[in-house]
């Protein structure tokens, strides 16, 4: 099965002005190791799905039950009445410039400098969301075209490294330090770098006792426009303590009951599936994304719980470098004037911008991009702005000429609605993303280019505007680019430093949710690194274990390889990215039902959904399977599926060994250091599976025979 994926809880980091680097892969000796140790369990993969069987199950011997339970009060629509209401947008007859001509031909050119310096940039956050001004734009547009430009060579001479280690000579101010407390206290236990989504990490650490202290470059602030994010995943920060039900209260500003997919080759009503009416699908899924989130609140309430346990934030505090010295601790420098912070371990939550991240990844030139234009403003109609778009298309792969094929989608949420006494039907701000997946050939399209294509087609994907420069009231443009290694997550090069959330490109290929990836990986993480602090093993290679190879984080690079075409590429047909995704979510939503679906939209790929799927879609349409292999081509379709027998291999291993390993071995294991790694491990099968989303509390797949 070839699916897709996307979150739009952006977080950009500070400094990275539009830059964000996601990986996805595995390094080569990490993934001999986890081979040879899955492989000899592949008998056991059907056995995996014990206990989530769903995916085989004839939809017409399940039940359909009740919805997730959240602890939540809104003003709410029925599913009936949001479908009957939206549908009006669908209905709505296409509109017309003011001189008539076709919407592609709206004159977008300086539309977007214009629109842009209209903003007003005063207190715009310098991590979450980044600055939206025509400079940060132009930064931004430099940053990418030096991307598209760059070829690797072994001539490429590196830049001063970050991140230096036990010399003297290299930062004699962090040496002189970490020598004078060696064997005494450092001046804390963890060091954050990075604080927007730093934050988090730092809080839930504070929380088990350590003594954390967190650097942020600017204010710790969030932006204005709203994060959007599902109540379960913010119930797993309630869980930790990070947040209180009072913190969520206050944070949730819109609330409406879910979001739409829909893949279309054209904007017109379509009742049933692609096989039917060759046109394309719609679906709409309860509770994803549907909440929109303020992260100016939610960053204020969690530093103030952070400083309340006695965290120390450090703002408006620029990092200079790390220095590690391995027996005795990592010192950041913060500049001739400032004494540096010394710590026993180093979290690097600076997101894909971060220069540690960099001093990896040089000589390297990313593998995919994924380039995100968008704005958020009002000036819709409100009557039919009731819910979001997670997945949307509405056009054919577009030909750019020379600058190569692409397939626009659309994503959109509605904002202020279902909260505080805000009905549904009142608000009409909205904000709104297209975004496509390409390679970085330098023939690619500028930034201002996909902005003007966003502004043409922007009516026809809302028709109730004409002019987007005209009919709405602009509160900020997004802008961003997000370049994707197949190598992940990024294994730590230096002890005692270990990259988290965006920064170790755990995340989707395809999602770039850096807000959703932390609520899924948080605890996870905090355990892991809990244990190596008491344990004293900080070295790279026990860090590593933190972030381990899982197949179907890998699995979701050829996903992002099915949504794009490179340049040169043989050519298959303007339908086929439609074509297959139609056929995928018709699959997963009406045969497989929320079980499968839901943890797709959320960011992750279960075993028992990717096969299901698989074999389903392949029965729905198997004369297009020909086409699929043509355009990803045999190499990497035997690459997918070496990371899908992993997949079953972990499915198998947490199912079936993980519950009876784990228990026996912490009590048995008298070495920190192996228990410690059987933790480790069993974590990696755990999510490298999928397994860590709980389906059960989900309905089953719904009945296709219509009783």
């Amino acid at each position: 099965m070839l699916c897709f994926m996307f979150r739009r809880s952006l977080v950009f980091p500070s400094g990275s002005q539009g830059v964000v680097q996601i990986s996805s892969g595995l390094s080569r000796n990490n993934r001999i190791e986890n081979m040879l140790l899955s492989l000899s369990v592949i008998p056991c993969l059907l056995v995996a799905l014990i206990g989530s069987s769903d995916a085989f199950t004839p939809a017409h011997l399940t039940t359909h039950g009740g919805g997730l339970s959240r602890e939540r009060k809104r003003t709410s629509l029925s599913v009936l009445e949001v479908e009957e209401r939206t549908s009006e947008i669908a209905d709505a007859p296409k509109v017309e410039n003011e001189d008539n001509s076709p919407l592609g031909e709206l004159d977008t050119k300086g539309m977007t400098e214009r629109i842009m310096k209209s903003i007003q940039a005063e207190n715009q956050a310098t991590g979450a969301g980044g600055a939206s001004t025509w400079e940060a734009f132009l930064r931004a547009e430099a940053n990418w075209k030096k991307i598209k430009e760059y070829t690797p060579s072994p001539d490429d001479i590196p830049p001063p490294p970050f991140v230096t280690e036990q010399n003297a000579s290299n930062n004699p101010k962090c040496y002189a330090k970490l020598q004078e407390q060696y064997g005494k206290s450092l001046d804390c236990d963890i060091a954050v770098c990075g604080g927007t989504l730093g934050i988090f990490f730092a809080t839930a650490l504070q929380l088990k006792g350590y003594r954390v202290c967190v650097v942020e470059a600017g204010k710790l602030r969030g932006r204005e426009q709203e994060w959007n994010i599902s109540m379960d995943e913010l119930l797993h920060l309630k869980k930790l303590g990070v947040l209180s039900q009072e913190d969520i209260d206050a944070a949730v500003q819109t609330d409406f009951p879910g979001c739409r997919s829909g893949f279309k080759n054209e904007e017109v009503p379509v009742e049933g599936g692609y096989q039917t009416n060759k046109i394309g699908y719609e679906c709409f899924t309860e509770n994803v994304l549907n909440l929109g989130v303020s992260p100016k609140v939610l960053l204020e309430r969690v530093a103030e719980r952070f400083v309340s346990l006695g965290g120390v934030i450090r703002e408006e505090t620029r990092l200079q470098g790390i220095f590690v010295l391995n027996d005795a601790g990592a010192a950041l420098d913060l500049g001739e004037e400032t004494d540096p912070i010394t710590s026993n371990l180093v979290i690097d939550a600076m997101g894909n911008g971060s220069p540690i991240t960099r001093q990896q990844r040089f000589g390297n030139k990313p593998d995919g991009i994924c380039t995100v234009v968008g704005s958020c403003a009002s000036g819709y109609d409100a009557e039919t702005n009731l819910v979001g778009d997670i997945i949307y298309t509405n056009t054919m792969i577009q030909d750019k000429g020379g600058n190569g094929k692409m397939q626009y989608f659309w994503e959109a949420f509605p904002v202020g609605i279902g909260r505080d006494g805000e009905e549904p039907g009142t608000s009409d701000v909205k904000t709104t993303y297209m975004f496509t997946y390409m390679d970085a050939d330098p023939q690619r399209p500028s930034l201002e280019t996909l902005m003007e294509d966003y502004w043409k087609l922007l009516p026809e994907y809302q028709p109730s505007i004409r002019n987007p420069e005209k009919d709405l009231d602009f509160r900020r443009v997004l802008f961003a680019f997000f370049p994707t290694y197949r190598e992940s997550p990024l294994k730590p090069q230096f002890n005692r430093i270990l990259a988290v959330g965006d920064a170790s490109g755990i995340q989707s290929p395809l999602s770039f949710g850096g807000f959703g990836a932390l609520t899924r990986h948080l605890e996870r993480i905090t355990d892991a690194v809990a244990e190596a602090l008491d344990s004293h093993l900080l070295t790279k290679d026990d860090l590593g274990r933190i972030n381990p190879y899982t197949p179907n984080l890998s699995a979701a690079w050829m996903f992002q390889r099915a949504m794009s075409i490179k340049v040169g590429q043989p050519f298959v047909s303007k339908k086929f990215i439609n074509r297959l995704l139609a056929t995928n979510f018709e699959v997963m939503n009406d045969e497989m039902g929320p079980r499968t679906i839901t943890p797709f939209l959320q960011d992750v790929v279960r075993f028992d959904g990717l096969v299901g799927s698989l074999a389903r879609s392949f029965v729905a349409d198997p004369a297009f399977m020909p086409e699929i292999v043509t355009w990803v081509g045999i190499p990497t379709l035997v690459e997918w599926m070496g990371h899908l027998t992993m997949m079953g291999s972990y499915a198998a291993l947490d199912n079936l060994v993980s519950p009876w390993l784990r228990p026996i071995g912490n009590a048995a294991l008298k070495d920190s250091r192996k228990r410690y790694q059987l933790n480790r491990m069993c974590e990696a099968w755990h999510f490298g599976s999928g397994n860590d989303y709980d389906v059960t509390t989900l309905p089953k797949a719904p009945f296709t025979n219509g009783t």
